[in-house]
């Protein structure tokens, strides 16, 4: 079976989370965390770090994995929470300062050298998807564990498996002219990259990982209540760039698409729409 990996800087590249993904990111966190936190809560379990562990959290983002499992690991244990985007650390090292066991660094821990065989566990929520060439990546992440160590992680699945992102940039497209393909590239870095599950085993297979396993996880997204909801339906996602570039006529148009097809998930705790991840293991 032969993948190719691309090499040029896509959509969802390093200067995205270094520029205009970053600062969307931050403008957004608090909305976006509340989105991510049951998912987090649930890969932290997975993760089972114990103390005196060293962990490597990867695509930390605003910090919040790293944060819970540097309390995990305690005093005897050390984790280091690595992004590429130095505008989110900074949130990152605001909610961390003081914490003497954490520690925050602008890296691309996909290509860097973070440590050899530093690492009894390598852990990321929704931050592997991004690599421009995977297989080197992983096997760069491989190299940064003990021998007896492991990798948890949770990712999304397909696109067309996750109605909270497929169906309001749809409602979008029913107003707005739609591109030649309106999903997300899945060989091309980006939140669906590793979503199909043979290229995903396959990606982790041939960066020497073993025992590697894919639990699919099913869980229904909080977008927050509908204003919110709506909001962030504009402003992530494949509709974004379009919506961004729409007349105020279309814009109006397709919000209140997007109003009509949220209805329809509307509960007293918010917008809830389904999502579905997996939970990867892996060992070296």
């Amino acid at each position: 079976m032969n993948m190719p990996e691309k090499a040029s800087d896509p959509p969802f590249g390093e200067n995205f989370w270094k520029e205009e993904g970053g600062a969307k990111w931050v403008d957004n966190i608090e909305l976006l965390e509340h989105e991510l936190a049951h998912l987090g809560q649930l890969l932290l379990e997975r993760c089972s770090a114990s103390p005196g562990e060293a962990v490597l959290d990867v695509g930390c983002g605003g910090g919040v994995t790293s944060l819970a499992l540097a309390e995990r690991v305690g005093p005897t244990g050390r984790v280091v929470g690595a992004d590429v985007s130095a505008l989110i650390l900074e949130v990152a090292r605001t909610r961390g300062k003081g914490i003497a066991n954490l520690e925050f660094r602008v890296s691309d821990a996909g290509n860097d050298d973070l440590g050899r065989e530093a690492f009894d566990l390598v852990t990321s929520r929704f931050g592997l998807m991004f690599f421009t060439r995977p297989q080197e990546a992983f096997r760069n992440l491989r190299r940064m564990l003990k021998a007896d160590g492991r990798m948890v992680f949770i990712c999304w699945r397909t696109f067309a498996e996750n109605p909270w992102m497929a169906e309001p940039a749809a409602a979008v497209f029913d107003i707005l002219p739609q591109p030649e393909n309106p999903a997300p590239d899945p060989d091309a870095p980006g939140p669906f990259s590793l979503g199909d599950s043979n290229r995903l085993r396959f990606v982790l297979e041939n960066a020497d990982f073993r025992d590697v396993r894919l639990e699919p996880v099913d869980a229904a997204m909080n977008l927050g209540h509908m204003k919110e909801a709506v909001y962030m339906a504009t402003q992530i996602g494949p509709a974004a760039k379009a919506l961004a570039e729409a007349t105020e006529e279309e814009r109006t148009a397709a919000t209140k698409a997007l109003q009509v097809l949220l209805k329809k998930y509307e509960t007293s705790r918010g917008v809830c729409i389904p999502g579905a991840c997996w939970l990867v293991t892996a060992r070296k």
